[in-house]
């Protein structure tokens, strides 16, 4: 079974780092995609966890643009059913003035399943 989704879009509100119970790093947001030929804009609700987690808090703010590859999940909490997208993979799609995404620290194998990559002059993959 396929489950990927790819999204490129502007991040729509600030993002905070949390903590799971597990004290595993997570942050939430909305990212405004607008739909092809349409005067509409879409907000999926992305989630990222872990090392991807504290990259995408430290270094993407409102208003930017950003692409994700992302697997979509869903689950219930107090009775209520969530969705969400978690974030795979993530590309910076604007360069800086700054040149801040130049020091980006790619997580170690420990974390695998994450992956980061910056579109700009300095490729970085996992």
């Amino acid at each position: 079974m396929i489950n990927t989704c790819v999204f490129v879009g502007r991040v729509s509100n600030e993002i905070e780092l949390k903590k799971t119970n597990n004290e595993i790093s997570c942050c939430n947001f909305n990212l405004a995609v607008q739909r092809r030929n349409l005067d509409t804009t879409d907000f999926p609700p992305m989630a990222a966890y872990g090392k991807l987690a504290e990259i995408i808090c430290k270094y993407v703010s409102k208003g930017e643009l950003i692409g994700v590859r992302a697997v979509y999940q869903s689950h219930i909490k107090n009775n209520k059913k969530y969705y969400e997208f978690k974030i795979e993979e993530v590309q910076f799609l604007e360069k800086r003035n700054d040149g801040e995404y130049d020091d980006i620290e790619i997580p170690t194998a420990a974390n695998d399943d994450i992956s980061i990559s910056y579109n700009g002059n300095n490729n970085i993959h996992q």
